[in-house]
């Protein structure tokens, strides 16, 4: 009589019977929507618009994005990553399993960090091959419909909950008595609102009716204008900048009312001890002689003019046959979040007249003045 052995090299009816009751356990998860990645875009014709960002390539003749490769393609050997991802235009629902936890705080020792943001789905291999033709992959994005939050503060629309696939493999509890695997285990983090998910950002949101949302100017409503928190950030740090222009209306202190007491050169130098910082009055109360391009031809020992060809302003005073450099009227300047040279140089709002006529702005995108890479072979 032979040994009893359950393992078998062929799938035979005892895998086929376990993999029916395991499928019919997986009924009882939860819907999860799966969006697909089909390759990357064609970086041909990539665009890149003014403020910095990059529309993904279109084909010249129908103005559609046009992807290229397959799930396996890497668009960038040299980092090993994918930028433009293209995803399948249909989604794919299926069922899976997973442990719901608390969203608890984990005190170490470099700061807070929030332990339910990965999450560990299980689905049903065969269904899954079934349904979507291959495994689940890194990259893969999973829509969660029950985790969608419909009570929100600003009563703004509600949309489910997005994950990314970082890794996937087979799970430990996968495997039946016949040794075979039966569950695919991926690990998923929430998706940020990236440019390698812009595919599916910029597609129309509709609500669970299937009708299209619109923002709250009235425009149509991407998942990425829902989700990102970009207008949020940016209305808080203008907040912040108008708060400390109302509070600190120019650069600096104020210093005019400190009197000081000339010393001797050696203790001053060739200026006067200004305290903290100079706003081109001139001190011990004494009056300019006036302010202007060029100095004035007629001055007497002390006088005092400001320069105002210069920025910000140049206090001087005439003293033993010249006119010397005093002070730096900072005060004159209007308080900015930036510093002096970043606001007047890399902020500069000043339009150049070119050599043939045209006139472009000063302040011009990296991206339009730093030409791609073409691959020479």
């Amino acid at each position: 009589m032979p040994r009893l052995s359950i393992w078998n090299q062929k799938k035979g009816n005892d895998y086929k019977f376990l993999d029916r009751i395991i499928s019919e356990f997986f009924g009882t998860g939860t819907a999860a929507f799966i969006h697909l990645v089909a390759g990357v875009f064609s970086q041909a014709t990539t665009t890149f618009n003014a403020d910095g960002t990059t529309s993904p390539a279109v084909d010249p003749n129908n103005q559609t994005p046009t992807t290229t490769g397959n799930v396996t393609s890497i668009q960038d050997v040299l980092f090993l990553e994918n930028r433009d991802v293209s995803y399948d235009p249909n989604v794919y629902e299926m069922r899976t399993i997973y442990n719901v936890g608390d969203s608890d705080f984990d005190l170490r020792q470099f700061g807070m960090f929030v332990q339910s943001d990965t999450k560990f789905l299980e689905f049903h291999l065969n269904d899954m091959i079934a349904t979507i033709g291959r495994k689940l992959m890194s990259g893969d994005v999973i829509e969660l419909p029950h985790q969608r939050d419909e009570f929100l503060l600003n009563q703004g629309p509600a949309i489910n909950q997005f994950f990314v696939v970082q890794d996937a493999s087979w799970a430990s509890d996968g495997y039946s008595a016949t040794w075979w695997q039966h569950i695919w285990r991926v690990k998923v983090s929430p998706m940020p609102a990236s440019q390698e998910y812009s595919d599916i950002l910029n597609q129309q949101a509709t609500n669970p009716l299937g009708l299209p949302m619109t923002n709250a100017n009235g425009s149509p409503a991407t998942l990425g204008s829902l989700m990102s928190t970009m207008a949020a950030d940016l209305g808080l740090n203008e907040a912040v900048v108008d708060d400390a222009v109302a509070n600190f209306k120019k650069r600096y202190f104020e210093t005019q009312q400190f009197w000081f007491c000339p010393g001797t050169t050696s203790e001053t130098g060739t200026q006067n001890p200004w305290i903290f910082a100079g706003d081109g009055i001139p001190p011990n109360g004494a009056v300019l002689v006036g302010q202007g391009k060029n100095f004035p031809t007629a001055h007497s020992q002390g006088d005092y003019y400001l320069r105002t060809d210069y920025h910000p302003a140049v206090l001087f005073m005439w003293d033993t046959g010249k006119w010397k450099r005093q002070e730096v009227n900072w005060r004159g300047c209007e308080w900015s979040a930036a510093s002096r040279l970043m606001k007047d140089f890399i902020n500069s709002s000043r339009m150049v007249t070119q050599e043939d006529g045209e006139v472009t702005p000063e302040k011009v995108n990296m991206s339009k003045v730093v030409t791609r890479p073409n691959v020479d072979f």
